[in-house]
């Protein structure tokens, strides 16, 4: 394909071994992540508690017959889950000029201790600005902010938006885990801060609701993984339509939101729905917004893909200037080290300038890589 500029909008990272560890107060050491080897893989330990395998997380450049979502350890991973040094190479054989970077390892697993959770974000954050200070515009790490208590959660805001941060990302469905639901009223001044710090707030997708994971990648049934996995990027669509509907995007209309890892292909019938749901219903419901959803839609929202022809085909009721593409690099999704072959395939009969939007201007704009 053309040379355009490739940004991803969505890659990982799986942080080192000892992130947490090497600098745990005496307090905390015994609790603090740690990654503990066994014959059936690495896992991260939290407060000796099991948080997380080493699988499918770890799987950029395999082949699909060799994914499982267990059993790897850290010396199997790419280096560059990790190393800024091996990620640039990395990206470099993948022609990739910058990826914006998301969540690895036991982060986003709360710890009931308030002392122990902000320990464990933190260091986490503050690795993000050491991995983005390593390469100034190619390395965009995003930090991860707690929901849980909405004050603790801001005044990590307010702390790594000082340290050069270009975003964050927050738990999709934050009540499932003990905390609110982002339409209460709790959360106005939190919704208030994000559109003061001018950072795009990111919802990765987790599963759909009420979905136990760890219980569905034991079931042995046949197709339960795989019905998780295929609809989990649907799920996310509950976030856009509480954000319109309840006016936190009118509110806040310099807000940027982005839906990532969510794929774009079902953005055209879901802003259609938003519409048909306000035309017909508003009167009955007593809404509250003043224009038709798509426009919130259009003016605020964000969304990436991996490998959707149907979206990119239909980009135009997606919103040529709010999609965005990303290699997921390095889950099992990626498609390192054949991006730019994986983006060619949807660029067919795409107009360059289209292209160009699509491939990173878009990202480059929203995070300001120019």
């Amino acid at each position: 394909m053309p040379n355009e500029r490739l940004i991803s909008a969505d890659s990982h990272v799986n942080p080192p071994k000892d992130l947490w560890t090497r600098c745990a107060p005496a307090k905390l050491r015994d609790r603090a992540p740690r990654v503990e080897s066994t014959p059936q893989g690495d896992f991260w330990i939290v407060d000796s508690q099991l948080s997380g395998a080493i699988g499918l997380d770890a799987s950029a450049g395999r082949k699909p017959e060799e994914f499982r979502p267990s059993g790897l350890t850290y010396k199997d991973m790419r280096p560059g889950s990790y190393d800024p040094k091996a990620r640039l190479a990395d990206m470099d054989l993948d022609g990739v000029d910058a990826e914006v970077l998301y969540f690895g390892g036991p982060v986003t697993q709360y710890a009931k201790d308030a002392e122990l959770r902000m320990f464990v974000v933190r260091t986490y954050n503050d690795w993000m600005v050491e991995l983005s200070r390593a390469a100034p515009g190619r390395l965009v790490g995003l930090a991860h902010i707690p929901l849980l208590d909405l004050k603790e959660g801001m005044t990590e805001l307010e702390r790594v938006a000082k340290l050069g941060l270009k975003g964050f990302h927050v738990d999709p469905f934050p009540d499932e885990r003990g905390a609110k639901p982002l339409y209460d009223p709790d959360y106005e001044p939190f919704w208030s801060l994000v559109a003061e710090s001018g950072l795009p707030i990111s919802f990765h997708i987790v599963g759909p609701r009420s979905q136990n994971v760890a219980a569905t990648f034991m079931n042995p049934t046949p197709g339960v993984k795989e019905t998780f996995i295929a609809i989990a990027p649907i799920s996310i669509c509950e976030v856009v339509s509480t954000l319109v509907f309840t006016g936190i995007l009118e509110r806040h209309p310099t807000l940027d939101f982005v839906l990532v890892e969510c794929g774009i292909g079902w953005i055209p019938y879901f802003v259609e729905r938003m519409d048909q749901t306000f035309n017909k219903h508003r009167f009955w419901t007593k809404s509250t917004i003043k224009e038709k959803p798509s426009a919130y839609w259009y003016r605020q929202g964000h969304a990436t893909f991996i490998q959707d022809l149907a979206g990119v085909a239909e980009r135009h009721r997606a919103g040529l200037r709010n999609i965005m593409w990303s290699t997921d690099y390095p889950h099992s999704d990626s498609t390192w080290p054949k991006s730019r072959d994986a983006l060619a395939e949807h660029f067919r009969d795409v107009p360059a300038e289209d292209r160009r939007l699509i491939a990173g201007e878009n990202a480059a704009r929203l995070y300001h890589l120019h």
